[in-house]
């Protein structure tokens, strides 16, 4: 299906080499370093998270690269590969600041700041998770990333209209997550509130 993908040669290359010889797989880095690097700093908002997801997407594509198959742009896989880094270190972060909180029970809540950007962000990239993966994908492309439809098209190899259709298909199922999100956490506060 992608034959003219451009990264088709190098990739096979990095194939051939791999685990012993690594100079395709450290030009693949090189050559795509950057974009996930930029695209990892555009979720997560920290050089230092950016750059750790940098090293586990390169992690992930070293051991996986073996298991790559054509079907799909080897870009489309490495974009997946960055995203799923990224929740995971958002995944981690969340953790932390539940044990956090759990040791300042003690403390009021904090007054809001501009904090809610991030929890709200936190909190729909959480429900992005119960989305299947190729709507989840152009979602974050399109609402995180601030692609266009063409070039999300481009960079997944899928039609427009199919792209439109996904982000149409995806925010309805986000909306209807986040609602039900709400109703839950609704009625637990308030039985707290009443105990």
């Amino acid at each position: 299906m992608s034959e003219g993908d451009p990264d088709r040669p190098l990739v096979e290359r990095a194939r051939a080499e791999l685990p012993y010889g690594t100079a395709a797989y450290e030009e693949l880095v090189r050559k795509h370093g950057g974009a996930v690097y930029r695209r990892a700093y555009s979720i997560l908002r920290s050089e230092s998270d950016a750059e750790e997801a940098t090293q586990d997407v390169f992690l992930a594509v070293f051991r996986g690269l073996g298991r790559f198959r054509f079907e799909r742009p080897f870009q489309h896989w490495l974009s997946i590969v960055t995203l799923n880094a990224c929740r995971m270190i958002l995944r981690k972060r969340a953790a932390e600041q539940r044990r956090r909180d759990a040791v300042e029970t003690h403390s009021p809540p904090p007054a809001p700041t501009a904090e809610p950007d991030s929890l709200m962000r936190d909190l729909v990239l959480g429900l992005l998770d119960r989305i299947e993966e190729g709507t989840r994908v152009v979602l974050l492309m399109r609402f995180v990333e601030g692609f266009t439809f063409p070039e999300i098209a481009a960079q997944l190899d899928l039609s427009e209209s199919a792209v439109k259709m996904r982000a149409s298909r995806g925010a309805k199922q986000l909306r209807a997550l986040y609602e039900e999100a709400s109703r839950t956490k609704g009625p637990e506060e308030s039985e707290d509130g009443g105990t």
